[in-house]
């Protein structure tokens, strides 16, 4: 025992001197949150409003980093374990960056080590088990992608797959569900881009004005300038025949107590054959434009997000469109604030609109967030509801699995978290 505890010492003392050698910052962190939620949906025009609710708690992802800085070069690696999508996620990232002279560089990688222990027909690790598809079953199957990011502060260059543009939301919600979006409440109102494969540069006008533009090159046919864009039946995965090239450009510029920015990206589909057949000639043109104006008057700080999407095939025959708005402001109470926002946004062509029949969501959010010691304390107040244009004789009727006519749905909430 004497043996071990002097081991042990000598373990311990040689971590304590190492670590200033080397220079790494250890931390750990979590967080925890619990709520209590009243929702009532109703389902369409004829159907009887459903309540659900309760209680419910979640421990949030626990999360190991460490940070190295050796002069303006630094590394942060990361391990962190969260349940999301039905599973446990361990994920390990790494980022850094260098700098040499007036030129600064980074980039960043991370993995999913989830280790499912499925069985099936298909091999451990394959994600069809039982003859159907189960979700995140197995560990990654194929190298991170990534960027690398240039700048000098002036200039700044990324290459590889980032979210190049700005999709211009610049709205706040509360903790209740009420605003709406696009495809989905997630898919927010404003440009629809996000993460693509290509390359950007950006360029600061100003300390108050900077644009950007950017270059899409890629076999991810799926990410039309980082949102959906096959809709001629274009061939994804194995087998794939098509490619994707698209161009955007976007603008932020304070003026006085007004920031305006502006997001525009075209994307289009193209067969990769030398010699296309007729029945290959198929093809999707995507764009898509976000505005986003926000104001500082005072304690008052009001918004206003505009958005559209536009995905037609060569022919014109198939796609979808949306348009929408996102308005509302905060209002600082010193440190307490409230929120108040409403949002709509109209589907032409997409499932829930039949027959290219215009389906419209509205929604409004309104809630107060304040902190009681350590704790943040939240409560809101949302609602949603859609119209469709399909005639009231249809919901229900040969229309009856689809139809949202009608559609409400209010939800209150009272959330407390808390981060250590």
């Amino acid at each position: 025992m004497k043996q071990l505890s002097k081991i042990m010492l000598a373990a311990v003392a040689s971590v304590a001197l190492a670590a200033p050698a080397f220079a790494w910052d250890f931390s750990a962190s979590g967080s925890a949150s619990a709520a209590f939620n009243i929702t009532n949906t109703k389902a369409s025009t004829d159907s009887n409003a459903i309540g659900s609710g309760g209680v419910s708690s979640d421990g949030g992802a626990v999360t190991l980093s460490s940070t190295h800085a050796d002069g303006a070069n630094t590394s942060t690696l990361s391990y962190a374990v969260n349940w999301a999508d039905g599973g446990l996620d361990e994920t390990l990232s790494i980022s850094g960056s260098k700098k040499v002279g007036d030129w600064t560089g980074s980039a960043g990688a991370s993995y999913n080590l989830d280790r499912y222990g499925c069985s099936a027909t298909g091999s451990d690790n394959s994600t069809v088990h039982d003859g159907a598809s189960v979700a995140r079953c197995g560990q990654q199957q194929g190298a991170d992608s990534t960027a690398i990011t240039l700048t000098d502060g002036t200039m700044t260059i990324v290459l590889g797959d980032a979210s190049h543009l700005s999709g211009q939301n610049v709205g706040s919600g509360s903790n209740a569900g009420g605003a709406v979006g696009f495809s989905g409440d997630d898919d927010a109102i404003g440009a629809r881009v996000g993460g693509y494969s290509g390359v950007s540069l950006g360029y600061a006008i100003s300390d108050t004005m900077s644009a950007t533009v950017a270059y899409q090159a890629s076999s991810d046919i799926g990410d039309a300038c980082g949102g959906d864009g096959v809709k001629d039946g274009e061939t994804v995965g194995a087998g794939q025949t098509h490619g994707i090239s698209g161009t955007g450009f976007s603008f932020n510029g304070t003026f006085g107590t007004i920031g305006v920015g502006v997001t525009q990206c075209s994307a289009a589909t193209a067969h990769g054959g030398s010699n296309e057949a007729a029945a290959d000639s198929t093809g999707t043109k995507t764009s898509t434009l976000g505005l986003g104006v926000s104001m500082a008057f005072g304690d008052i700080k009001p918004w206003v997000t505009f958005g559209s999407y536009l995905a037609l095939n060569n022919a014109g025959t198939k796609g979808q469109a949306y348009v929408g708005t996102d308005i509302g402001l905060t209002y600082a109470l010193g440190s307490d604030t409230i929120v108040f926002s409403t949002s709509s946004s109209t589907e032409i062509g997409t499932a829930s609109s039949t027959a290219g029949e215009a389906l419209v969501k509205t929604g409004m959010e309104l809630g107060y967030s304040t902190a009681v010691g350590p704790v943040a304390l939240s409560v809101g107040y949302g609602t949603t509801a859609k119209a469709q244009t399909t005639a009231v004789a249809d919901c229900p009727g040969t229309l009856a699995s689809t139809c949202v006519d009608g559609y409400s749905r209010t939800d209150i909430e009272v959330a407390m978290s808390v981060s250590f």
